[in-house]
Parts: C-alpha cells; structure tokens; sequence
C-alpha cells in the first residue's frame, strides 16, 4: 500500500517538476465528440446479473480534447483527452481505439493518448462471454467496432481542428458523491449498508465534492470546450434497463444551454472506488427539495455539477492565457498487487463453487478471479500489477490518471502533496 501512494504521488507531481523552467508556448486546441448509443437492444455493464436494454434515456457519447503546445510551427507535446460514455475502460475497448486512432492518425504517439470512462452502470460491456448470448440482442465486440470506428473519426477531427486557443481553470464545489460504505458497532463496515440501523455508527471514509473544471476558448472567444472533474461514478440510475450516460446526461445539455450548443464536455470520473451518486441518510429531506425543484434525481444531481461549473466560469473567465507551459509524461509502472489471504480465498472459492448452477450471476466469475490470484502465488508470491499513468501539465494544472477504482482518500493524498496549483484526478483511464 505504501508503494501504491508513493507511486501516484510522485507520478501526480512529475510533470509540475519536469516543466518547472519550460518555457510558455502558444496553445493549439481542437474539439469533437460523437454519438456511441448502441442502435439495437443490448446487455447493460455494471451488475452481477444481466440486463437487456429497452430503449435510450440518455445517449452515451465519446467527447474529445486535443491539446497541443507550439513554439512557432515547432510542435513541443501534446494530448488527446477522450471521455467514454461506458463502465470502465479495458484492454477490450482502450486496444482498439487505439489501434484506430493511430490508423487516423499515423504520426501521433500513443503514449499522448488518454481514454477515461465515465463509469455508468447504464452502457454496453466490451467483453464477450460475461453473459450468455441472446438472439436479438448485440455481442459486446460488435458494440466495440460500432463504437470505436466513430470514436477515432472524433479524435481525428478534434486533432485537425487545433487552432490558437486560450485557457482557464478552477475550483468549484458540489455535493454530488457519497461515501457508500457504513460502518457499525462491531466495526464491520458494509457497501451500502443500512445507516438507520441501531447499530449504525459511521460513515467508513471522506468524500470529496470538488468541482474541477478547465475552459478552452478560441482567439474570438468562443468556448471550445470543457473539461469537468467530479469524484463520483453516473451510476444513479444504475439498475435501469435503459440506456444511459446518467447524470452526464443533463449536465451537457445544461451546459449546451448555457454555453454553446457545439460545446465539447469532457467530464472525467475522479477516484472514487468507494463513493456513489446514492442517498446514504436524510434522503426524505433531500428528495423533498428535489420534488419542490419540479426535478427528478439525475437533474438535480445536474443542477449542482452545472451551478459548480458555473461558480469557477464567472471569476476565471478573466485570467484566460495563452501561452501556457504543456507538458505530457506517461509511463507503465509497475505496482505491487495486494495479496489475497487464506480466508479470503476460502470464502471465494465457496462462493464460486455455489454459483456454478447459475453462470448468469457474475458474482461466480468474480469469486473465480480472486480464488485464481490466490492460487498464482504459488509461483509468484510477490505479484505486480503493470500500471499505465498520465500526467498532463497545462499552465499551473495538472491531470494525472490512473487505471483503478481508487479510493478518494488516495486522491486527496495526491492533491494535497501535487505542487501543481489545481490536480486533477482520473481514475479508469488507459486500463490496458
């Protein structure tokens, strides 16, 4: 665990450090996004059971940043930021965007690439076989083709649209995130566990509400694009069997409407393994306030990100620059894993042994991984986990991801110790 914090913490701080005396350069900004929803009835990710959609509520999109850093006509660094409208990003669907990324554009290094999900529990999985198949409804691989051959058309029209542009950032709040984990007197804690029982006594772990938010502008003032950083998974409206980007959703059509109907949203998860978007306690006063906004849960969860947004445009829409320092390190480091114990591995394998009657219930494969982890050790007993990380520098900012569900307490550890003046955090980024 140690080795875990030490390498995002120094890996949050690279970039500040490596580009301390960089000199400014003219920043090039390009802006594109696409429409990912499936066009036919398809399995939905994010629960143990399978669930087959019935329709759309809010269409998932692929939302692109190019950014690059120039000094003259010399190019210095750069990145394309793609925010995926899906559960988590896996080799199954990061290798073949990137495949056709580099197929659209030949000369630019991979290593730039950066693809986070949004984590909602509402789009297609990329992974053929967690399911069993049905008739009428769409394989995970033909959703991947479907949707990385519109992705990498996006990214390649964000990078040919790069132009002289201008850059903001800030901080602003809301309370969108909630620990999920309930803590009782015996000092067990439970995910989402019940918090009016008797024996309740605590929320396990912190919360972070940061709105972090960065605004690109062309040299005519029009608002290219923004990027916005909240610590919480769309999972709201997660046991639906409908379609959904959750509350990205009507956070860009507020954002369209206040801001520009070609605006690029780049929202991006920050570490928040053990957070959700649901109610823990006073939910009867909460949803009062809900109802007496004439608004239903995703919108109001919306009214708050939009309204955070809002806050940060209004004082830093005069401190945009131009000539901000980029700087773009990455790497595949490698992390130790944690060791799965004994008893852990016990319980597992009953676990999995009883669900083998029902290979429907995903809860078997995921028994199954932890009892196959446990029994690697026998001829590997200090196992390490290949980790992609990006650190991304614009001005006195910083963008560093991870592949995980990290816990919010590593990301407040990151930002507390990042010498940038704003980091941001990303987690199921690159998870290859």
């Amino acid at each position: 665990m140690r080795a875990l914090r030490r390498i995002f913490l120094t890996a949050a701080t690279a970039a500040v450090f490596a580009a301390a005396h960089a000199q400014a350069a003219t920043l090039h900004v390009g802006a594109a996004r696409c429409d990912i929803t499936p066009d036919m009835p398809s399995f939905l990710a994010g629960q143990f059971s399978p669930r087959v959609s019935r329709g759309v509520e809010y269409p998932l999109t692929a939302n692109v940043l190019a950014i690059e850093s120039r000094e003259g006509d010399k190019p210095l660094d750069s990145a394309i930021v793609i925010s995926v409208d899906t559960a988590v990003v896996r080799a199954s669907i990061l290798l073949p965007i990137r495949d056709a990324v580099q197929e659209q554009l030949p000369e630019f290094d991979l290593g730039k690439l950066i693809v986070a999900g949004t984590h909602t529990h509402s789009a297609p999985p990329t992974v053929d076989g967690h399911f069993k198949q049905q008739e009428g409804v769409q394989v995970p691989s033909d959703y991947v083709r479907f949707a990385v051959a519109k992705i990498a058309a996006a990214a390649r029209q964000a990078w040919e649209a790069r132009k002289p542009a201008r850059f903001s950032y800030g901080l602003g709040h809301a309370v969108v995130a909630y620990n999920r984990r309930a803590v009782y007197a015996d000092g067990t804690a439970v995910m989402y566990g019940k918090t009016n029982d008797p024996n309740f006594r605590a929320i396990e772990g912190m919360e972070d509400h940061d709105v972090n938010s960065m605004f690109f502008w062309d040299t005519s003032d029009k608002l290219l694009a923004i990027v916005v950083n909240v610590s919480c998974p769309s999972q709201e409206v997660e046991a639906l069997r409908l379609v959904s980007s959750d509350f990205w959703g009507p956070v860009r059509e507020q954002l369209r409407e206040k801001y520009g109907e070609d605006l690029t949203i780049v929202g991006l998860c920050g570490a928040a393994g053990d957070q959700s978007p649901h109610l823990r306690y006073r939910q009867a006063a909460d949803d009062r306030m809900t109802r007496l906004r004439k608004l239903d849960r995703l919108r109001e969860i919306a009214r708050r990100i939009v309204y955070g947004v809002d806050e940060v445009y209004e004082a830093v829409q005069h401190a945009k620059q131009d000539d901000v320092v980029v700087k773009h390190q990455y790497a595949i480091v490698d992390i130790p894993e944690r060791i799965v114990t004994e008893a852990e591995y016990k319980a597992c394998k009953a676990e999995a042994e009883r669900l083998k009657a029902n290979p429907d219930d995903g809860r078997g494969n995921w028994n199954a991984r932890i009892v196959a982890r446990y029994e690697r050790l026998k001829t590997d007993p200090h196992p390490t986990h290949a980790t992609p990380v990006n650190v991304l520098r614009i001005g006195d900012a910083v963008l560093c991801t991870n592949q995980f569900e990290l816990y919010t307490d590593f990301a407040v550890q990151i930002k507390a110790r990042s010498k940038a003046v704003q980091t941001f955090v990303v987690q199921l980024a690159n998870g290859a």
